[in-house]
């Protein structure tokens, strides 16, 4: 079996945060690092993304035209999918979608999924086969009914839940840091440090509300009109290497 290395100190870190915390979850589970990852119960799996998405498309407002959250996709009249978990329902949406990103004039459509590579269904794969598969889940979920009804462009954006990116998150932020670095005349290094920095901040929070399950006063958004990247992450002290 190919162990899932790096996800090590997360899971010890979270071991040590559930010491006082309850016993039994509410699901009637028995309660630790790894249940809470999971556990449907109470709604935070589902909406533990919605940083990442309100972070990527403030990031895709620097650069496109009308960039939206939870956009509809065009309802469906009669078409048919060679995936059977397509989503054919009239009132499907996905996380954030864009203008402009990948080609002119194209939409580009974004749907982000946060995995925990410890639950029993990956435990059995590497992380990259990890990655891949719920890339491909999500792919046969949207790829096709966006590309032949919306006319669009489709990436998933899958992440782990201690920060790892999966190939076409990694392929979307290094484009999206090019574009940046080049209309803000900042280093490339630099604006890409930040974001990471960033991402993984709201993966970390993400996974402390399915931990605790409360949620904490409203984040303040982001202003990167004046971002100066470079000076930010010299002052945060953010390891460059590390893009």
């Amino acid at each position: 079996m190919d162990n899932v290395e790096g996800e090590d100190d997360r899971t010890n870190d979270l071991i040590m945060a559930t010491e006082n915390l309850t016993q039994h979850c509410a699901c009637g589970t028995a309660f630790d690092a790894n249940h809470a990852m999971v556990c449907k119960k109470g709604g935070f799996v589902c909406i533990r993304h919605d940083e990442v998405g309100n972070l990527t498309a403030k990031m895709l407002q620097e650069i496109c035209h009308d960039v939206t959250i939870e956009p509809a996709l065009l309802p469906l009249d009669d078409e048919h999918f060679t995936h059977r978990t397509a989503n054919t329902s009239n009132d499907a949406r996905v996380d954030v979608s864009a203008r402009s990103f990948w080609a002119r004039g194209q939409t580009a459509f974004f749907d982000i999924r946060i995995f925990d590579p410890m639950a029993a269904c990956h435990r059995e794969l590497s992380l990259e086969a990890a990655h891949k598969r719920n890339e491909q889940e999500k792919s046969r979920n949207y790829q096709e009914r966006i590309q032949h009804v919306d006319h669009g462009r489709f990436t998933p954006l899958v992440f782990t839940t201690s920060g790892g990116m999966g190939p076409e998150a990694v392929r979307l932020y290094s484009r999206l840091a090019e574009v940046l670095s080049g209309k803000k005349r900042q280093p490339q290094s630099s604006v890409m440090a930040w974001m990471r920095c960033r991402l993984s901040f709201s993966l970390v929070r993400s996974a402390l509300l399915c931990l605790r399950g409360t949620r904490s006063s409203a984040l303040r958004p982001v202003s990167l009109a004046g971002m100066d990247y470079e000076a930010t992450v010299v002052e945060s002290r953010i390891d460059q290497r590390l893009q």
